[in-house]
């Protein structure tokens, strides 16, 4: 039998807790905990115009202020943990119904244990109370294999969905294929793709065809190293040497046995993309085996790419697997030489550029610790496209052998 609506839902001052163990019950607990907070609203109403001293800093009014639906779908329970924990730091930034989902053995019995938090964080500006909603999902079974059928039914309607997957998605699966029908944008980390990336780089790119808004924290990643790398060449010296690029280099930090190469492609995407570049041959290991080669074409010129992997580091000193370690590029312009590189020490880059032999231009930046809550707000910021990230992309998916 159902407890009561008063022994299930337990209320603080401005937070409140349910837990369910069916959706349509998570469904009644919501509904419940909403109900709840607006009668204490109207109580509060009322002694305050009881009180004829009451201060006009009191609160308004409890709004119920999400923007939209943030789904996560978080395959391990560290995972799940760390979603939770960005989610609460949002909260009073971006109120959104938050949805975390940590799926079980899908061959194990069907289980379904949900918690429902919603609180209210009061407004400086409007002395209203914002309250938001989030829900941790454990899953186990049949569930586990269909989990839009769990996460439809709770979806706010006519609100965007945005859907986060913190590990590497399946984008093959039919698994993964329901919730990116359900979802408007989707927030990846190409860093953490398994394998070499290849196919994640494709199923970002099959995702962004289907009409979805993609977000991801590699591509953010390398907002530094795009932006140093093009300063150079505002150098009054440098300014009309980059139709002359004759080689690029990029090495790739390789701690382990895999080269990842989804970030090193996106950045020698961009550079084609921007600089109006075709894919000659894809990437393909060289003769050797020691690096990987593949060429660009400008016009009737080609231009060798080589991606060196590069075993950099050590401690907790080490770059992530695929992180950037040095891009340079080589122009040659009639009687000019130029070498132009980007260069990393632990999370210090230094960019210079060489004219005939002389350093004319130097740059100097910091990468931020990595940390997924600026990514996440970004995404949940940005509703629309990155038209940039989407050329690149392309021209990324190309270069790995992997366009349709």
């Amino acid at each position: 039998m159902t407890a009561p609506a008063a022994e299930r839902i337990e209320v603080a001052t401005t937070r409140w807790h349910a837990r369910a163990s069916s959706i349509s019950e998570t469904v009644q607990q919501l509904a419940r905990i909403w109900g709840t907070a607006a009668e204490a609203e109207d109580a509060s109403h009322a002694n305050a115009g009881d009180d004829a001293s009451a201060s006009p800093s009191k609160i308004k009014g409890r709004m119920r202020t999400s923007v939209l639906t943030l789904v996560v779908i978080a395959q391990r329970p560290e995972t799940a943990e760390r979603a939770m924990a960005i989610v609460n730091a949002l909260a009073s930034r971006h109120p959104s119904r938050a949805i975390v989902v940590s799926p079980g053995d899908p061959d194990g019995p069907t289980t379904f244990d949900a918690h429902i938090y919603a609180a209210c964080h009061l407004s400086p500006t409007s002395h209203a109370e914002v309250c938001t909603e989030e829900i941790f999902i454990k899953t186990g079974g049949e569930l586990s294999q269909h989990l839009s059928t769990a996460i439809a039914p709770l979806l706010i309607h006519d609100l965007p969905v945005v859907l986060w997957w913190p590990d590497d998605p399946p984008f093959r699966s039919r698994h993964y294929h329901d919730l990116a029908e359900m979802a408007d944008g989707l927030l990846v980390d190409s860093g953490s793709f398994r394998d070499d990336g290849r196919l994640g780089l494709r199923g970002m790119l099959d995702t962004m065809t289907a009409g979805n808004t993609v977000h991801d924290i590699g591509w953010a990643r390398l907002t530094l190293w795009r932006e140093l790398l093009a300063s150079l060449f505002d150098h009054p010296l440098l300014i009309h040497e980059l139709p002359g690029v004759r080689h690029l280099r990029i090495d790739v930090a390789k701690p382990g046995t895999t080269m990842r190469i989804a970030k090193a492609a996106c950045f020698a995407g961009w550079l084609a993309a921007q600089l109006g570049w075709t894919v000659s041959r894809p990437i393909q290991e060289a003769p050797h085996g020691d690096r990987l080669v593949a060429e660009l074409r400008a016009g009737r010129r080609i231009i060798p790419v080589e991606f060196r992997p590069i075993q950099a580091g050590s401690g907790s000193n080490v770059p992530g697997t695929g992180s950037l370690m040095r891009v340079e590029m080589e122009l040659v312009r009639g009687r000019a030489q130029t070498r132009a590189r980007v260069t990393r020490q632990a999370d210090h880059l230094l960019a210079t550029a060489d004219w005939n032999g002389a350093q004319v231009a130097r740059r100097a930046g910091t990468l931020e610790p990595f940390e997924e809550t600026p990514f996440l707000a970004e995404a949940l910021d940005r509703t629309s496209g990155d038209r940039v990230f989407e050329m690149a992309l392309g021209k990324a998916v190309e270069l790995v052998g992997l366009s349709p």
